[in-house]
């Protein structure tokens, strides 16, 4: 097959929900034992424990032993597929459809920005944006202090590495944090103003979604907790896994009984009579 010729799996969300579930029904039903990709080592460790377990003593029993192995082995497979489809079906990127479910109070342009940049955010980096939006609006309001400026690094990383930035593109005099308390610079417009003020406004302007996410983090987390959980109900309906899982343990206690039946007919088989004959 030629390089223009290979699709690199199904690209819509119905192609996708197929295959998963076409992986999920082919990992828990074939014949196969071992797929390619999986341990060989690590099904000889299972099959060496239920060997353990149920120590088989004839060819019948090692028969139901080693299709309980193999059994269990596929209930681990189908496992496995399934966590990897369901965190697909989570982490799959927000769509025109996720941002017309829910009334958000942004802009709809920053929307699908917007929902992506909360799914990542950790509290950690929500603390870090919300100081360096906060400090922003402080800075064109009142002028910083050269304390204010010099301590920017440890109180607000983002938005130290971000004045960092703007003062080499503007070719600002390497003459230490403090200086930017001072240093006046003309604007595209022709306005003069303090460095740390422009910079500012500069940061706000560029990082408009990261300060509407900020200002609506409660309710956004919540919508994208909605999302997700609508996502995995689907996820569920349409994958019919408990059917699959249902198969398998049905296979599983068949099996079992079946080794049971055969292990007390053994024991029976191979019991001594010792009943004392009655004297005539």
């Amino acid at each position: 097959m030629t390089q223009s010729m290979r699709t690199g799996g199904p690209k819509t969300p119905e192609g996708k929900r197929v295959s998963a579930h076409n992986a999920l029904k082919t990992g828990a039903y074939t014949s196969l034992i071992i797929l390619p990709g999986e341990s060989e080592q690590d099904f000889q460790q299972l099959a060496d424990q239920f060997i353990h377990d149920f120590v088989p003593q004839d060819i019948v029993e090692a028969s139901l032993v080693h299709t309980l192995t193999v059994l269990t082995w596929k209930q681990l497979r189908t496992q496995k597929i399934e966590h990897a489809a369901l965190v697909r079906t989570l982490t799959a990127i927000f769509d025109l459809a996720d941002y017309h479910k829910f009334d958000l109070p942004i802009p709809e342009e920053y929307r699908p920005g917007a929902l992506s940049f909360v799914d990542r955010l950790t509290e950690a980096n929500e603390r870090a944006w919300a100081t360096a939006l906060t400090l922003c609006k402080q800075f064109i309001q009142h002028p910083p202090t050269a304390e204010a400026l010099q301590s920017l690094e440890s109180t607000s990383p983002i938005l130290y590495q971000y004045f960092e930035r703007k003062a080499v593109a503007k070719n600002v005099p390497n003459q230490g944090v403090a200086r930017w308390a001072t240093m006046e610079i003309k604007t595209v417009g022709g306005r003069v103003c303090l460095f740390a003020e422009s910079c500012s406004r500069a940061f706000l302007n560029e990082y408009k979604i990261e300060a509407s996410v900020i200002k609506h983090i409660v309710l956004l987390r919540q919508t994208i907790k909605e999302i997700k959980e609508a996502r995995l109900l689907q996820f569920m309906q349409q994958q019919n896994m408990q059917r699959v899982h249902d198969d398998l343990d049905r296979a599983f206690y068949r099996t079992l009984s079946e080794l049971r039946k055969h292990q007390l007919w053994r024991k029976a088989k191979n019991m001594i009579d010792v009943t004392p004959e009655v004297a005539v």
